[in-house]
């Protein structure tokens, strides 16, 4: 015999919440407080600490906040998450990938890193910059895309070479009659590449 449905308790549907809508909630408290102060940088490795939780769920937990306009992000090993509202000091000083991509380019056009040459590795890059290496080899990639730079060998670990100039004042356009000999010349990698280790 069936239960009669009025004896029958009524379960009660538990709404689940994602873990990352808990942080979220743990964090906005502490920014509507003043407790994450503006310009206090933090990271997302001490978050997924502090929360026992892995980058995947802090990650999550940041969109949300960054869409709600509530924190700003920057990558990179000068990176981290901040308050929205001033711009950490130490994120002032650290270089976008944008602008490294417009360095690296304005020394290959002043004939800084010549056609055929090696460029400086990742890793010394990255300690110039102040950067992780992987914003470096991120910086580097829409010059890799226009045919500036390319490797040095099958793969990136033989380095990086200037493939061609930039034309800029210093490097007249070939006419014929005075053609600047470096630009747009094809790199020799079997040439350079045993004069500089990466």
């Amino acid at each position: 015999m069936r239960d009669d449905p009025k004896d029958v308790p009524r379960r009660v549907r538990e709404v689940r919440v994602h873990p990352s809508e808990k942080f979220a909630a743990t964090l906005r408290k502490e920014i509507a407080d003043g407790t994450w102060a503006l310009g206090a940088v933090r990271r997302s490795g001490d978050l997924g600490r502090r929360f026992g939780t892995t980058p995947h769920v802090i990650s999550r937990t940041v969109q949300l906040l960054r869409k709600e306009g509530l924190v700003e992000t920057r990558a990179g090993g000068g990176g981290g998450i901040a308050p929205c509202g001033t711009t950490p000091s130490r994120w002032q000083q650290v270089a976008h990938r944008d602008d490294i991509e417009n360095a690296v380019r304005q020394r290959i056009s002043d004939g800084i890193y010549r056609v055929s040459q090696l460029l400086p590795s990742v890793a010394l890059l990255g300690k110039e910059f102040g950067v992780a290496t992987s914003t470096i080899s991120l910086a580097l990639r829409p010059l890799k895309d226009e045919g500036i730079l390319s490797n040095a060998g099958p793969t990136a670990q033989y380095g990086t070479v200037v493939a061609t100039r930039i034309p800029s004042d210093s490097c007249p356009q070939p006419d014929g009659s005075d053609a600047d000999m470096d630009c747009g010349e094809v790199p020799d990698a079997n040439r350079e590449r045993g004069s500089f280790h990466a």
